[in-house]
C-alpha cells in the first residue's frame, strides 16, 4: 500500500513514464510492455503519422482492408497506444467515412477487425510508411496519395 501512496505523491504534481515504470514492472512482471503503453505522442513523431489520421478522417474508395491491416491498426495500437476497444471504434469511424464519402460500404467484419487488432497488439509492429507502401503496394499507394491530395495533405 505504501508503494501506491508514494506513486500518488510523486505523480500529484507531474508524472512521467519513467516515474511509473518501476511500479508497473512490479505489477505486470515481464509483460510490462504489454501491460502498459504511453498514450502521448510528441510533436514531430506525431507529424510523421499525420497522414494516417487524415485517412481515418477521409475514408478511402478502395483498399480499406489492406489499410486497416498494415497501417491503421498498427498506428492506433502501437503508435497511439489505444486499447483494442478504442482502436476498434476508430476503425469503425474510418469505415463510416469510407462509406459516406466514397460509397464503399460493407464487407469488413468486426470479428476480422478484432482479430487484426489482437495480432497487431501482440506483434508490436509499426505502420507501414508511405515510402514502403509505394514500394510494396503501388496500387494502394496511389489510392492513398489521391485521397491525401484531395484533402490538401501530403
Amino acid at each position: 500500500m505504501s508503494e501506491w501512496k508514494e506513486l500518488l505523491e510523486r505523480c500529484s504534481e507531474s508524472c512521467k513514464a519513467e516515474d511509473l515504470k518501476p511500479y508497473l514492472e512490479r505489477l505486470c512482471g515481464e509483460g510490462f510492455k504489454d501491460c502498459w503503453r504511453p498514450k502521448r505522442v510528441k510533436g514531430s513523431f506525431k507529424e510523421r503519422y499525420r497522414w494516417i489520421q487524415d485517412l481515418i478522417d477521409s475514408g478511402v474508395p478502395d483498399g480499406r482492408a489492406r489499410l486497416i491491416l498494415y497501417v491503421i491498426s498498427r498506428y492506433l495500437i502501437n503508435v497511439l497506444g489505444l486499447s483494442q476497444e478504442e482502436a476498434e471504434r476508430e476503425i469503425e469511424i474510418f469505415l463510416e467515412n469510407s462509406c459516406s464519402k466514397h460509397g464503399k460500404c460493407g464487407g469488413i467484419y468486426k470479428s476480422w477487425i478484432r482479430s487484426v487488432l489482437r495480432g497487431v497488439s501482440r506483434g508490436g509492429w509499426k505502420p507501414k510508411s508511405l515510402d514502403r507502401l509505394k514500394a510494396e503496394d503501388p496500387q494502394l499507394y496511389e489510392i492513398v496519395k489521391l485521397v491525401l491530395e484531395s484533402k490538401g495533405g501530403s
